[in-house]
């Protein structure tokens, strides 16, 4: 019972946390405030692991990778068997999880230029990114699908500043794309830069080799 109550607690705390970071910001949002809306003691916020605010917005992150179900993305990342499949898996992913927390993560951004614990919660927000696309774009490396052109980390590199929360603000918030046509933009791309057959690849490497 006390379990089930301080649970309750905690999604309060967390769901009045993502209303008004979102309203109003992060500095301009405070523990107290937090508090005050979802109903419950400075001592319930401490009870409930939020030591600090940066360690309430971390948790908030993953509540609502729980809350909107973004595992539902994810899965076909997992379920691929190919390299090329999972970069096109992994592209869709990251793109459609970003229409449901896009708010929340403009807003991270900006309090990470100026926040340590804000900081912390965005970095570890890009390090799964990261991960992510490195696993894929590692997988179409060893299958020979990756252009020669490029190594491995350029091409992580290339992909997180095409599918970063600023890309995805220019043009999905500001120019109107649709993000499924961003997907399948973004998939063109990598489809004319990033990926050759594998006999492609292979005649390049001999090419590489005889010149060199």
């Amino acid at each position: 019972m006390v379990s089930t109550q301080k649970e309750e607690t905690r999604v309060r705390l967390l769901e009045a946390a993502r209303k008004l970071l979102l309203e109003h910001g992060f500095h301009r949002v405070s523990l107290d405030d937090i508090a005050e809306a979802a109903g419950v003691s400075r001592q319930a916020v401490y009870k409930s692991h939020f030591t600090s605010k940066a360690n309430l917005l971390l948790e908030l992150v993953r509540y609502v990778h729980v809350a909107e179900n973004l595992d539902q993305f994810t899965a076909p990342v997992f379920a691929a068997t190919t390299g090329v499949a999972k970069l096109h898996a992994t592209i869709a992913a990251i793109i459609r999880i970003e229409v449901r927390v896009h708010d929340l993560a403009v807003m991270l951004s900006a309090a990470a230029m100026s926040d340590p614990g804000a900081e912390a919660a965005w970095r570890d927000r890009l390090h799964i990114k990261r991960t992510v696309l490195t696993a894929a774009i590692a997988q179409l490396h060893s299958e020979r699908r990756l252009s020669p052109a490029w190594q491995p980390e350029a091409a992580v590199d290339l992909l997180m500043a095409m599918i970063s929360v600023d890309t995805y603000h220019s043009l999905v918030s500001e120019r109107g794309w649709e993000p499924e046509a961003m997907i399948d933009r973004l998939w063109s791309i990598c489809q004319q830069c990033l990926i050759v057959e594998p006999e492609a690849c292979a005649a390049n490497a001999k090419t590489a080799r005889k010149t060199g």
